[in-house]
């Protein structure tokens, strides 16, 4: 008689299958252990394996970039400019892994920028997701700028978190990051006080 297995049974072999093919994936990062390597990342002195047949299927820019006659698609060079090597490296265990670890508040937004560029969306949405997570009165403000720029969805939930938990706001104003705000991002700034007058009048 053949013994069925329960759901959570499939799913367990299911979950260790999918980490073995994630773990497997992982060691074409490693310069010790990659092979079949057809494309650098180089960002600053490091030059990172890698492969156009993967990028291209996780990043539509990357597939833009190597179905063209660019420079990078001839030298099997890519230069990363404006992304740290960190944030590069995390960024593309994600790309073969679908893993995202460590993710610190900081990490976290300078990978969402990663993210954006290289049209990501799962990534994006990790992110997001993290600095949901991690909101305070001390960090939202960074957080409402970060959404600006990158993810309308973010910016709302960072607004909303400021209209529902600011009190007060002198709070909110003695900090450095208010302060900023409204040096650098004037309209944004403007933006804040009329959605906190707007909640506190309801």
């Amino acid at each position: 008689m053949r013994v069925i297995p329960k759901v959570d049974d499939e799913k367990d072999i299911k979950n260790k299958f999918l980490n073995e093919l994630s773990n497997d994936l992982s060691r074409l990062l490693d310069p010790e252990t990659a092979s079949f390597v057809d494309v650098h990342l180089k960002c600053g002195s490091v030059a990172i394996p890698a492969h156009k047949s993967i990028l291209s299927m996780r990043s539509p820019v990357f597939s833009a970039m190597f179905s063209s006659e660019m420079e990078e698609t001839r030298q099997n060079e890519v230069n990363i400019t404006d992304v740290d090597v960190p944030v590069l490296r995390m960024m593309l265990k994600y790309v073969y892994t679908g893993k995202v670890e460590n993710l610190t508040v900081s990490s976290a937004g300078d990978l969402l920028y990663a993210a954006d560029k290289y049209q990501l969306k799962g990534l994006k949405t990790r992110c997001s997701d993290y600095l949901k997570s991690t909101v305070s009165i001390e960090n939202v403000l960074g957080i409402l700028s970060l959404g600006d720029l990158l993810d309308p969805d973010l910016k709302m939930f960072a607004m909303d978190f400021i209209c529902e938990k600011c009190d007060e706001f002198p709070d909110l104003e003695r900090t450095e990051e208010w302060k900023n705000l409204q040096k650098e991002k004037v309209p944004l700034a403007f933006e804040v006080l009329t959605s906190l007058v707007k909640s506190k009048g309801k």
